[in-house]
C-alpha cells in the first residue's frame, strides 16, 4: 500500500472565514423623497365631503325581514316582572338608573334618575346594609293591544310600595311609557 495516495485536506482547508450578513435593513428616514406633510386634525382615510340634505337617518329594517308585529314580540308578562325589579333596585339605591334605559322612554328614565335612592332607609346604619328590594307579586292587564297595565309589590325590607307601570310597544319592543311609585 505503498502506491496509494490520498490527499488529506488540512483543517484550514476545511474551515472558511466568511463575514456574517448585514442584519440591518434600509432604514424608512433613509429614503430620497420627503414625507407627506401632516396637517393637525387629519384623517387616515380621505372621504368625500358630505352633502347636506337635511333628512334624518333612520334605521331600515333587513330586505325580506317582516316588520316586527304583535306575534314577534315578547310576553308583557316576561318583561314585567324583571322591569318592576329594576325599577326597585333604582329607587332604592342599588342599581344605577341608567341600566334601564333601554326599557323605558326618555321622561321615565328621567324620573328614575331624579328619585333614585329615594326609598333607601334614612337610618345612616341601616344605608350601608341596603337590602335589595324583593318583587312579591305582579299583576298585569292588556287593555288594547300593545298596551299593558302592570301593578307591582314590592318589599323594601322597612315596608310594602305599590308600582304601577304602563307597557307599551315602541319600535318593536317593549317599553315603559309611565311610572307611579305609591
Amino acid at each position: 500500500m505503498t502506491g496509494d495516495t490520498t490527499p488529506v485536506q488540512t483543517l484550514a482547508e476545511v474551515l472558511v472565514l466568511r463575514r456574517p450578513p448585514r442584519l440591518d435593513g434600509p432604514y424608512d428616514d433613509e429614503h430620497a423623497e420627503p414625507p407627506a406633510p401632516l396637517v393637525d386634525g387629519s384623517l387616515a382615510l380621505a372621504f368625500p365631503p358630505s352633502v347636506s340634505t337635511g333628512l334624518p337617518l333612520r334605521l331600515v329594517p333587513p330586505a325580506g325581514a317582516a316588520a316586527p308585529g304583535p306575534s314577534m314580540i315578547l310576553s308583557p308578562r316576561r318583561f314585567a316582572a324583571p322591569l318592576a325589579q329594576g325599577v326597585a333596585e333604582v329607587l332604592m339605591g342599588v342599581r344605577p338608573p341608567q341600566q334601564l334605559a333601554q326599557a323605558t322612554t326618555l321622561d321615565v328614565l328621567g324620573q328614575l334618575e331624579r328619585n333614585a335612592g329615594r326609598l333607601a332607609p334614612r337610618d345612616p346604619a341601616r344605608n350601608k346594609a341596603r337590602p335589595r328590594p324583593r318583587v312579591s307579586s305582579v299583576r298585569l292587564c292588556e287593555p288594547a293591544a300593545g298596551v299593558a297595565e302592570v301593578c307591582a309589590v314590592v318589599d323594601t325590607g322597612v315596608r310594602r310600595r305599590a308600582i304601577a307601570l304602563r307597557l307599551e310597544v315602541v319600535d318593536g319592543r317593549w317599553q315603559c311609557t309611565v311610572l307611579r311609585v305609591g
